[in-house]
């Protein structure tokens, strides 16, 4: 096992105390309280990028392309329907979702 190592954060006084009365109540200390809420917080975001990372491909690269001549810049129905689409998978539980 690596050895730890020390690591510093600073917060106002209230949530040092809430963050205490919680760890406590989990019977936690706080250092391991807190590494638990980071280790939750790392897999969440994680499992926000892994959904968005095609969605994110495919508008870069839409933007990308040149816009077509004599276009406006106003959506379409079928445009909007596209993007509430994507939109609504995006958003959509997934049983596959881990940060593992």
């Amino acid at each position: 096992m690596a050895p730890k190592e020390r690591f510093s954060i600073s917060m106002d006084a209230a949530l040092r105390a809430r963050v205490k009365e919680h760890a406590d109540a989990m019977r936690l200390d706080v250092s391991a309280y807190v590494t638990a809420a980071v280790l939750r917080q790392i897999d969440e975001d994680v499992i926000v990028a892994r959904r968005f990372a095609q969605i994110d491909a495919d508008i870069a690269a839409t933007e990308a392309m040149p816009a077509p001549a004599g276009r406006d810049d106003g959506f379409d129905d079928e445009e909007l329907a596209a993007a509430r689409a994507g939109i609504a998978q995006a958003l959509a539980p997934d049983t596959r979702d881990s940060a593992a």
